[in-house]
């Protein structure tokens, strides 16, 4: 499964499932901020001021909690091996319900049971999706519910070349975006990298993917060795210009579309805003 082949079998509980933990009982105040700013963890420290919102260009996954509680101090090292397993899919951050009273309103907003934390949410489009607490978490559990909540309906499935000008040339027109991107792999499910570049760059590109070897689109795009990628983007003489990565192992594709965004935004660089 996803899960196996990108966490290697490792596992963990993440706290949770014991009343209290949050609220009462078994404080023991740590020496520091157990999520703090520029940490190498890549967490990133959020709260009521800074959250992710409909704007945000991540999918993230978020750890609410309380400072002073043992429970949530246990969640730490799980959360930090979590963030480094995830990373180039989801952006990993966290909360803690109790630095103030705007913040502990805020999780109280969420839906958050203050007296069982830590708690875990997945953030897409600014909604907050919680994870039920009462249950233990483990790491395979909160990336299963990250996967669970991915806009995957965001990459459309292109099995064949004549669905490339509809589903991605006109529709990136009708859209106004500036282009489309294809994905050509011998997978047969989309990858939630593939899946949160695409929710990434939304505002700018339509994403296709054509999966399983198909062989009508191999034979069209001269395919070699999966996987390839090939972005459409509108020339001066009203038609498509296709840009193909064939080496797609050895580009940063987040840089890539970005240098996409930059060359053919017009100087419109939407996608480099510095946003949440």
């Amino acid at each position: 499964s996803g899960f196996e082949q990108m966490f290697g079998g490792f596992g963990g509980g993440m706290g949770g499932g014991r009343r209290g933990g949050g609220g009462g009982g078994e404080h023991s105040p740590p020496a520091q901020e157990l999520f703090p700013k520029n940490s190498p963890s890549g967490i990133a420290p959020l709260g009521k001021a800074k959250f992710p919102d409909k704007s945000s260009k991540y999918l993230w996954v978020v750890i609410f909690y309380d400072n002073d509680s043992q429970e949530c101090s246990r969640a730490k090292p799980m959360m930090e091996s979590f963030a480094e397993k995830v990373k180039g899919s989801f952006k990993v951050g966290a909360v803690n319900c109790r630095r103030g009273s705007s913040d502990t309103q805020f999780c109280k907003e969420q839906g958050i049971d203050m007296e069982d934390l830590p708690a875990f949410g997945f953030v897409v489009d600014g909604k907050v999706h919680l994870l039920p607490q009462g249950e233990s978490a483990t790491m395979k559990k909160l990336y299963d519910f990250a996967i669970e909540k991915t806009p995957f309906d965001m990459v459309h499935n292109i099995n064949h070349p004549t669905m490339i000008d509809e589903r991605l040339k006109r529709a990136s027109k009708d859209q106004k975006k500036l282009g489309s991107i294809l994905l050509l792999t011998d997978k047969y499910e989309t990858s939630s990298k593939y899946a949160a570049l695409a929710y990434q760059f939304r505002e700018s590109f339509i994403f296709g993917e054509s999966r399983g070897k198909t062989l009508s689109m191999a034979k069209h795009f001269h395919v070699k060795k999966y996987p390839v990628l090939v972005a459409f983007v509108p020339n001066k003489k009203g038609d498509f210009d296709a840009v193909q990565v064939d080496d797609v192992k050895s580009v940063d594709l987040t840089q890539w579309v970005d240098d996409l965004v930059s060359k053919y935004g017009k100087g419109k660089r939407t996608e480099a805003k510095k946003r949440r």
